[in-house]
C-alpha cells in the first residue's frame, strides 16, 4: 500500500491558504481593505483600514483602540487615543474649514475626548483635595457669575457653636497661600457675617490655577491644608469643612 505523502507547497496550502479566514474590521465606515495584525478572525493589534475612511493604528476586536490616525473622506482626521472606535483620551482634531476643503486652512483642536466628544484643553476642569486629616471634606462647583474668580468658604464643624456648657468656639479661617501656578488680583476676606464660616473671595483670577491653602484656628493648634488645582476659567465656589 502505497503512503500518501504531502509536497511542502501543498502543506503550506493546506495550513496557510486553504483554510485561511478573513479578517474583520467592526466599524462599518473602515470595512473595505485591511492589512495588519489579526486575532480570533477580528483586526487587532497593528493594522491599516481603508473603507470610506481610514484608520492607521492600534486595533482590538475590530475597532480603533489604542493609538492611531482616523482620517474622514472628507478630509478632516483625528490623531490621538481610542477606545471602542471612538476617540477617548488625549488628542487632536484637524478640522478643515466650512467650505474650504482641499484647502490649508483648518481648524486645530488639541484636548481631550469622551467616547468621540471633545471635553476640552484639560482632562479634568479641576483637581481639589484635602492633604490634612481634619479636613473632613471639600467640594468645587461652577457659580453663577462671569468674573473669574475663586470663592472659598472654610466651615468649621464645631467651630461657633454656642451651648450652654461651652463658650464660642473659634471659626477656621485662612492663613496662608502657597501659589504655585496662576495668580489673583484682589483678596476680599469675610470672617464676620457667619457664626460658623468664614468666606474669601479672590478676583481677577489668572487661570490655570494651582494653590495650596493653609487654615489655622485661632487656637492654632493644627494647621489644616487643601490643594486647588482648577485649569478652566469660570467663577468657583469651594467648600471646605474642618474638624476643629
Amino acid at each position: 500500500m502505497k503512503k500518501l505523502t504531502l509536497l511542502p507547497s501543498l502543506f503550506f496550502c493546506f495550513i496557510s491558504i486553504c483554510f485561511s479566514q478573513p479578517c474583520i474590521v467592526s466599524a462599518d465606515s473602515l470595512k473595505g481593505q485591511y492589512t495588519g495584525d489579526c486575532k480570533n478572525e477580528k483586526a487587532d493589534g497593528h493594522g491599516i483600514a481603508i473603507g470610506v475612511d481610514t484608520f492607521i493604528g492600534d486595533f482590538k476586536k475590530g475597532y480603533p483602540e489604542g493609538e492611531g490616525k482616523y482620517a474622514w473622506k472628507n478630509g478632516n482626521w483625528y490623531e490621538g487615543t481610542f477606545r471602542n472606535g471612538s476617540p477617548d483620551g488625549k488628542g487632536t482634531l484637524h478640522k478643515l474649514s466650512d467650505h474650504k476643503q482641499g484647502s490649508d486652512s483648518a481648524i486645530i483642536l488639541t484636548g481631550f475626548w469622551k467616547k468621540g466628544k471633545y471635553i476640552g484643553k484639560y482632562e479634568k476642569p479641576y483637581i481639589v483635595e484635602a492633604l490634612t486629616n481634619n479636613v473632613s471634606s471639600v467640594g468645587i462647583r461652577k457659580v453663577n457669575g462671569t468674573e473669574a474668580e475663586i470663592t472659598i468658604t472654610v466651615k468649621s464643624i464645631t467651630g461657633g457653636a454656642v451651648s450652654l456648657a461651652a463658650p464660642l468656639l473659634p471659626k477656621s479661617r485662612l492663613t496662608d497661600i502657597q501659589l504655585v501656578e496662576g495668580r489673583f488680583q484682589q483678596q476680599v476676606n469675610d470672617e464676620s457675617s457667619s457664626l460658623m464660616a468664614n468666606k474669601y473671595i479672590f478676583r481677577g483670577v489668572t487661570f490655570p490655577f494651582f494653590a495650596i491653602f493653609s487654615f489655622e484656628t485661632n487656637e492654632k493648634t493644627t494647621t489644616e491644608k487643601i490643594k486647588v488645582e482648577i485649569n478652566e476659567s469660570a467663577a468657583w465656589g469651594i467648600q471646605v469643612s474642618i474638624d476643629n
